[in-house]
């Protein structure tokens, strides 16, 4: 009876410590271990911005006037045509989408 309660408790005990040396899984990632973006996602980093003068600013800085249509024509003479969905399509056949603050999240 003795070796049986001994048993039962060595076994409590490994469950106890097995549970504590888990990995945690819920709740948000210690700093600077933050999951990166998911294979094969697209990271946003270029914006485009509204001048509030009726224009965008560039990510390099330059400053377009958008036309009736909210396309506009680069410096280089090639044109950003604005989508039905409000996106841009950029020459390159990237596509900034817009970040409801009046302007543009491009990859």
């Amino acid at each position: 009876m003795r070796r049986a309660f001994f048993l039962a408790g060595a076994i409590g005990l490994a469950g106890i410590a097995a549970g504590c040396s888990q990995p945690q899984r819920f709740g948000a990632p210690p700093p600077g271990l933050a999951p990166g973006p998911a294979p094969g996602a697209t990271v946003m980093t270029k914006r485009i911005v509204s001048d509030g003068a009726g224009g965008l600013q560039l990510p390099d800085g330059t400053r377009v006037q958008t036309d009736q249509t909210g396309g506009f024509a680069l410096p280089n003479g090639a044109y950003v045509r604005r989508d039905r969905a409000g996106a841009l399509n950029l020459p390159n056949g990237s596509r900034c989408v817009p970040d409801n603050q009046g302007g543009y999240v491009c990859p």
